[in-house]
């Protein structure tokens, strides 16, 4: 079972106990301040196992913003959950290489199903569809 709620302009889905948040607007300090307080409410709230901070939708990311962002995903590691770091545009990458910023040890993936597969030995295994039985063959 999914559930989705919208805190601070960004819709948090969690899954598999794993919030994912995908983040489709420009971010600003406050914005960040605020997704930050969104996520560590959630996972202390609800204990979860991992994180996915996707930011495939951000053309822009200033050293502030990005420090703000991999902070989060080490204050969650304090609160037991695992976080990745997905979807950073290439504009976005060569932005933190010119600014010398340094992610430390946070996980970073290309594409939001990577994030989730990086985290897969962390939160519930994926349901399998069930497999509907085919009828047995006759034989006469």
């Amino acid at each position: 079972m999914e559930k989705e709620i919208t805190l601070s302009k960004v819709g948090i889905h969690v899954t598999r106990d794993c919030l994912v948040v995908p983040i489709q607007v420009e971010l600003h300090d406050e914005l960040v301040t605020q997704i930050q307080e969104d996520i560590l409410r959630r996972v202390k709230g609800e204990q979860l196992k991992g994180v996915v901070i996707d930011l495939s939708g951000v053309a822009i990311l200033d050293s502030v913003l990005a420090r703000g962002v991999f902070d989060t995903a080490q204050m969650t590691s304090l609160l037991g959950a695992r976080t990745v770091i997905t979807g950073l545009s290439a504009g976005v990458v060569a932005s933190l290489i010119d600014l010398d910023f340094e992610p430390g040890n946070v996980p970073i993936a290309l594409t939001l199903d990577e994030g989730l597969q990086t985290l897969e030995p962390y939160v519930k295994p994926k349901e399998e569809p069930e497999e509907a039985e085919e009828p047995e063959e006759e034989i006469d």
